[in-house]
């Protein structure tokens, strides 16, 4: 008899405030949202997969994959796969068992996580058909162990964190330093709000971009701090004590100095933003938002054209309390704070706007209204 298809829903995240910071030590504000990846699978002795977004098929024999390469001849979609393999291997039984499945999701590689979206997808597959039980923390080192060691981006635990820790009608406070997280309501004197999700219709692969260069720098500056503080040395921003880091930033040559201001200036709006989202001062973290992206745009220096243009957009429209790039800010989307009974307006509104000064993404660009959701969860 053939075995019932199980289903991950593994959602998407949005991140408000935090940006650039997980890599560092710092905290962040997240949500997962109501959209993100499916995958409908059953076990198999190979892996055999589908992608509802991309062309090609995965097939390999999970007890023959090397550790260094992905198989030969899979499509790059594909490498995901491999990578959550690799992450677990020492997990699961010498000859592992594999599975037969198809992946899909909506808004793939525009800036909403999607990558560690689908290893969290594959990760639960993997342990699920080899009875291995992963608790939510280690679930989330497997992904950053993945993208960092296997798909090549040095990223942090934001993303993977905030899928598998999320809880409906809250936002999640993740210390990236200790990987812990808690939940915040939002304050009862809130008029209702939604947030708004704005894809340029144009993909991005951090890999490819200079995500990494940039965390190359904040390295650079923890250790130019370290020596300039005469204490030992550090190789993240978030380990050189706060205030000792804020003596010294302005001393800091250029790049460094950027890189360093942006950190110190965000973990501060993560910490006055907690504190908004509790009162149900929504026009306060609005306001973070924004400042936030400016110094995305300043201090970090991302922001593609449409990104920035997009930002310009968002603020000059009424009932937008605040807006600012999702993901690393160097292509995919951006997510605004609106009031939820203009939201229908205000997306229509902005993609009007930004398809008359982006003509040839009127085809591609879009945008939704997301919520906040739950995390992971398999069925």
């Amino acid at each position: 008899m053939a075995e019932t298809p199980r289903t991950i829903t593994s959602p998407y995240r949005i991140c408000p405030l935090g940006a650039h910071v997980d890599h560092q030590g710092g905290r962040m504000l997240a949500t997962a949202v109501d959209v993100g990846t499916s995958l409908e699978f059953t076990p198999a002795d190979r892996l055999e997969l589908e992608s509802e977004n991309y062309p090609g098929v995965v097939e390999f024999d999970p007890a023959m994959v090397s550790m260094q390469v992905p198989p030969e001849g899979i499509p790059e979609w594909g490498r995901y796969a491999w990578a959550s393999l690799v992450a677990l291997r020492d997990r699961l039984p010498k000859r592992p068992r594999a599975f037969r499945g198809r992946i899909g999701g909506r808004l793939p590689g525009a800036g909403l996580s999607s990558s560690a979206s689908v290893l969290l997808a594959y990760v639960n597959a993997w342990a699920d058909v080899n009875d291995c039980s992963i608790e939510p923390v280690d679930q989330v080192r497997l992904v950053v162990n993945a993208e960092n060691d296997s798909i090549g981006v040095a990223c942090g635990v934001l993303d993977p964190a905030a899928i598998v820790g999320s809880r409906k009608g809250h936002l999640l406070e993740i210390d990236s330093d200790t990987i812990s997280w808690e939940s915040l309501a939002l304050g009862v004197a809130a008029p209702k709000t939604c947030f708004l999700v704005f894809a340029t219709g144009k993909e991005r692969n951090l890999a490819s971009t200079d995500f990494n260069r940039r965390v190359g720098e904040c390295r650079d500056a923890a250790r130019w701090a370290s020596d300039a503080l005469s204490i030992d040395a550090c190789t993240r921003l978030g380990d050189v004590p706060r205030e000792h880091l804020r003596s010294v930033v302005e001393r800091m040559p250029d790049p460094l100095r950027s890189r360093a201001r942006h950190f110190v200036t965000e973990c501060d709006r993560v910490a006055e933003g907690a504190t908004a989202w509790r009162a149900g001062d929504v026009a306060t973290f609005g306001r973070l938002m924004n400042a936030s992206c400016r110094s995305s745009i300043e201090n970090y220096e991302t922001g593609s054209q449409e990104l920035v243009a997009l930002q310009e957009i968002w603020e000059r429209t009424a009932g937008v309390l605040g807006a600012r790039f999702s993901g690393a800010g160097f292509g995919g989307c951006s997510i605004a704070l609106v009031r939820s009974e203009r939201a229908k307006a205000i997306g229509v509104e902005v993609k009007d706007r930004f398809v008359a000064a982006f003509p040839s993404l009127g085809e591609t660009a879009d945008w939704i209204s997301v919520e906040s959701a739950d995390g992971l969860g398999i069925r």
